[in-house]
């Protein structure tokens, strides 16, 4: 049976708990279907929002106002380490399988911490203002930083954990997104793994904006009615939901309709008029029945997108129906005893997964600043990894497979994609290199040509392989007759090698003298006369 988690975090308490919460409750770990209940508490934290991050094994919460991570453990449920740090953190991201764990610093730097090795990359103050908000695309291969100076950093996460770009001088981000006028509240990057992938900023301008981070181009400029507070997308990137002061949720739908004479829709990458504001109609903005939820901090989709969570500042938790939005029910009997900061909706439970992690982080180490920074760019021999590594270790996917999931295709791959297209038009009974072959074949013919040999059915392949055992019993055969015939003429040799040697001796022992000649050569030549006798 599939099962789907979520886990939401509080901030500072405003009101004491609840009977039925536990004392210091701070990160509920609840079962959202099939059966809605409480699964794990942890205690001992207010998380600030955009401030926590999980994996499969354990949950990072950074403390509001401080330069503290704590790390519970997902399996026991208790405080694992309290990881300090020299400046206040502001925002978390999980990157390379969960293996590192970016933090944004309230000075607008950013820290790349390695959980299995304790390695920890700091960069130059690249904001002005502090970070409030990171993101990582599912490659893993580029990284988002928005701040509330209004900008979004694009950095090259290879680059950053690089050994050659050891110190300062060589973080230097790929690019920078400029379009807003106010601070970035809420960052999201779509799920494409190609070049075509989206991220989606919202502003205390109050405006929303669609734009693919690899060009820096705006794809759609949604102007809001209120402050966005959260921003999230679906799981087909067709639509935003943006959470309001005002405690409403908001969809901004991506696809709109195209030429006027077409009946089809026109996706957000395919406009040419990105820069034009759009505003959205007030249909699509949904309220809460009741109007003391306050704000809505924060908003997750469950795996289907079919059911949308918001957490507000009043503690609650609503379930939204995407389809018709209107709120399906109360998640939690009893408000949180503070502000629902983060809501995070976990992977499925029981779907098979799409690709096996080859590393397990099953204990964090703690960070090491400086430890490795005198490699000069190789990687040092101290550098040991606290993982536990995949069964397998070998991937089972083809080439093209693994192709699908990095950030382009490799040249050998088009290489060889450009070879099969020349070789289509070509004759099936000439090769690649030109020369002429009678029984060659076009492995890439057309369904309809009819000059492919026919396969041999089982009767005639069991024929086949009945004459090559004969064959091979005719040869067994003849081999050992071959073997008998050496051996009786081997026999035969020794036979004669031993009368010779037996009339020698005769010969010696009568006392035969022979002058001017060889008593060896006269019995050789006595045996071969008596042979041929």
């Amino acid at each position: 049976m599939l099962t789907e988690q979520f886990v939401a975090s509080i901030g500072v308490p405003e009101k004491p708990p609840a009977t039925n919460i536990a004392k210091d409750a701070a990160i509920f770990i609840h079962e959202f279907q099939p059966l809605a209940a409480q699964r794990t508490v942890l205690k001992k934290s207010a998380t600030p929002p955009n401030c926590l991050a999980v994996s499969d094994n354990h949950v990072f919460a950074a403390q509001q106002g401080k330069g503290v991570v704590n790390v519970y453990g997902r399996q026991k449920g208790n405080l694992e380490a309290v990881v300090p740090f020299t400046e206040h953190i502001t925002c978390l991201a999980l990157a390379c399988d969960d293996t590192v764990l970016v933090l944004g610093t309230a000075e607008g730097r950013i820290f790349l911490w390695e959980t299995c090795t304790g390695r920890q990359i700091t960069t130059a103050q690249a904001h002005l203002n502090a970070v409030t908000a990171l993101a990582v695309d599912p490659t893993s291969n580029f990284l988002l930083s928005a701040s509330a100076d209004s900008n979004v950093h694009v950095w090259a996460i290879p680059s950053l954990l690089s050994f050659a770009n050891v110190g300062t001088e060589g973080f230097a981000q790929l690019s920078t997104f400029t379009s807003h006028r106010e601070g970035v509240t809420a960052l999201a990057v779509g799920h494409s793994s190609s070049s075509c992938n989206i991220a989606v900023t919202t502003s205390t301008d109050n405006r929303c904006l669609v734009w693919d981070y690899h060009t820096n181009t705006v794809l759609r400029t949604f102007l809001l009615p209120s402050v966005p507070r959260c921003v999230t997308l679906d799981a087909a990137d067709r639509a935003v939901y943006v959470g309001y002061e005002d405690g409403s949720v908001q969809q901004l739908d991506l696809l709109s309709p195209g030429k006027a004479d077409s009946a089809q829709l026109q996706s957000v990458i395919d406009s040419a008029d990105g820069t034009v504001p759009r505003q959205p109609s007030t249909a699509p903005r949904w309220r809460a029945p009741n109007s003391s939820t306050d704000a809505a901090l924060s908003i997750g989709l469950s795996f289907d997108s079919c059911t949308l969570l918001s957490g507000h500042q009043s503690g609650a938790v609503l379930a939204w129906d995407v389809a018709s939005g209107r709120v399906q029910t109360n998640v939690l009997q009893i408000p949180l005893p503070g502000p629902v900061s983060n809501l995070l909706f976990l992977p499925v439970i029981g779907l098979p997964e799409k690709s096996k992690r080859r590393l397990n982080v099953l204990a964090v180490v703690k960070p090491k600043f400086g430890a490795f920074d005198s490699a000069n760019g190789f990687v040092p021999g101290n550098y040991a990894l606290n993982v536990e590594l995949a069964s397998n270790l070998h991937s089972t996917e083809s080439a093209f497979q693994q192709a699908l999931t990095a950030p382009s295709f490799g040249q050998k791959l088009i290489d060889e994609g450009l070879s099969e297209l020349a070789s289509w038009g070509k004759n099936a009974d000439t090769t690649a290199n030109g020369d002429a072959t009678g029984d060659s074949e076009d492995f890439m013919a057309l369904d309809g040509e009819s000059d492919k040999p026919r396969q041999p059915n089982l009767e005639e392949q069991n024929a086949a392989l009945k004459a090559q055992l004969e064959s091979l019993r005719r040869l067994q055969t003849a081999s050992f007759d071959k073997i008998d015939k050496i051996n009786a003429e081997r026999k035969a040799l020794l036979q004669r090698e031993q009368k010779r040697l037996t009339r020698r001796g005769a010969g010696k022992s009568n006392g035969v003298q022979i002058k001017n000649g060889n008593v060896d050569d006269e019995l050789d030549e006595t045996e071969e006369s008596s042979d041929e006798d």
